[in-house]
């Protein structure tokens, strides 16, 4: 074969599947707007083991995330209100079932009125373009409303709850439920490495590490495996059980898609098993976790 009809051929040739994928980077960035509107839905699902009897608890959550403003930086201020919430638990746990857009309004004894209480509260957070949560501001507001019409035990359960859900606390979970994005574009294979903390009044802060791998490209979705490691640290003046308390094998994985169209998590879905230990006494836990984006009818 002559040189030039060779080298013709060559150029002819597709390249083999991986070559051609390997090429594809994505920049995976929230893409926010003022006046924006996203509504996810979130469901955490708990199961226990207590003494060798198994019980669950279920609580869901709709919420809308509002762009207030957008600063020159990217960071976004998003204004988030609960729309709908959802409380479940089995017979151990207070044997209760609630959806506030199915059920009327729980009972005032019910463990469900709590949650009840949130439709319609709102706080205010900030996030980067690559989705770190850097503020969480008016949860204490939530909490208030939590623990209306309490009764005599109004002032104690406020002050209970507010100590172990502040917003550094909150701000935490906030980012467990969407974990930061890469800083540089990201292809089929490549890794990444995230951390965060989720400060827990009394016990200490639990450290969560990320690794993610993009797995898929397609259409325009970013498909994403995380592995997840928690350890709890102790430490510090306002964690008295600092110590008392232990986490073991704390391990979990998760799968995410991400659009790099719209600038946001399409879905989130993660389990996570640890064992917490307290006073020697060990109590296994499974943490099933589901976020969605949906329309909010």
């Amino acid at each position: 074969m002559k040189p030039f009809a060779a080298a013709l051929l060559l150029a002819l040739v597709p390249l083999p599947a991986p070559a051609r994928e390997s090429q594809a980077k994505a920049e995976l960035r929230w893409k926010w707007q003022k006046g924006q509107e996203a509504v996810y839905k979130s469901v955490q699902k708990t199961l226990l083991d207590l003494g060798g009897q198994p019980a669950d608890q279920q609580m869901g959550y709709k919420y809308s995330m509002t762009v207030e403003n957008v600063a020159e930086s990217g960071e976004a201020t998003i204004t988030v209100k609960y729309l709908a919430v959802s409380a479940k638990a089995g017979p151990l746990l207070g044997n209760y079932d609630y959806d506030s857009e199915k059920d009327p309004e729980p009972g005032a004894d019910s463990p469900a009125s709590a949650a009840a209480r949130m439709v319609g509260q709102s706080f205010t957070m900030k996030m980067t373009p690559v989705g770190i949560v850097t503020e969480v501001l008016g949860y204490d507001k939530v909490l208030d409303a939590v623990t209306k019409g309490a009764g005599s035990e109004a002032a104690a359960a406020r002050a209970r709850l507010k100590q172990m859900l502040n917003s550094e606390t909150f701000k935490g979970m906030m980012q467990q439920m969407a974990p930061p994005l890469p800083e540089e574009k990201v292809g089929k294979g490549d890794t990444w490495n995230t951390d965060f903390v989720v400060k827990m009044a009394l016990i200490g802060t639990m450290s969560f590490a990320m690794k993610s791998t993009m797995t898929d490209l397609k259409d325009a979705d970013a498909h994403i495996d995380q592995d997840i490691t928690i350890e709890l640290k102790g430490g510090g003046k306002d964690n008295s059980l600092a110590g008392l308390v232990e986490i073991k094998g704390g391990k979990g994985k998760s799968t995410a898609v991400f659009s790099t169209e719209k600038g946001c998590f399409l879905s989130q879905k993660s389990a996570i098993e640890l064992t917490i230990v307290s006073d020697g006494q060990p109590l296994a836990m499974k943490m099933v976790n589901e976020l969605t984006l949906v329309s909010r009818k």
